[in-house]
């Protein structure tokens, strides 16, 4: 009997998308190194649009890019238990596409911005506020352990400086807080909608 492979063919089944996203992140990379696919505020005012996605999938070095690469595998650990790998994948470019208009309007100081990091943390908001219809202290823990990290880094700009090193460019703390807020559109909607639902929680 091989369990190996029957295990290995139940993570490709289960987490294929996630595994996509991830090579995707590699390829968006190269292509980066080619050409510049960032977000940049003059072109998206030009029409390039496109920018306000293709901006929150690309990375400045490799540091910046397998650290978010990551940061992904582990945001997708923690909301297991609220999303399928559909639902998963789904909220993540919700959450990206938005991050991507917030800062446009938000972010008026904002001329340039790459990275799937706010996004990432818009994922983890709206994976918390599903957390709260089925596992609320699972999911007010989650909240504040983000805001907390959020202001940290905000209020004390040093705590971030080895990270803004490694990666080659300053955090952009301030559109992680959009993503937050984006998280926080996604989440109310999905819940509107009834994507997720306490009956995709497991037994206590």
């Amino acid at each position: 009997m091989n369990t190996g492979g029957s295990v290995v063919r139940r993570l490709f089944t289960n987490c294929w998308p996630t595994a996509l996203v991830l090579f995707s992140l590699l390829i968006f990379y190269y292509f980066h190194t080619k050409y510049d696919l960032s977000y940049q505020r003059i072109l998206v005012a030009e029409g390039q649009w496109w920018r306000l996605l293709s901006g929150q999938f690309v990375h400045n070095n490799s540091s910046h890019l397998f650290s978010n690469m990551a940061a992904l595998l582990l945001c997708r650990a923690l909301l297991s238990i609220v999303y399928s790998e559909r639902n998963f994948i789904l909220s993540l470019l919700s959450c990206a596409l938005l991050t991507g208009v917030l800062i446009h309007f938000l972010l008026p100081s904002y001329d340039y911005y790459l990275g799937v990091s706010a996004a990432l943390y818009g994922v983890l908001i709206a994976g918390a506020l599903a957390m709260w219809r089925g596992r609320p202290y699972a999911g007010v823990s989650l909240f504040v352990l983000i805001i907390a990290k959020l202001s940290l880094d905000y209020f004390v700009p040093d705590s971030v400086g080895a990270v803004s090193e490694r990666i080659g460019v300053p955090v952009a703390v301030e559109a992680h807080f959009v993503g937050v807020l984006a998280g926080v559109l996604v989440g109310v909607g999905e819940a509107a909608l009834g994507l997720i639902g306490p009956a995709t929680l497991p037994p206590k």
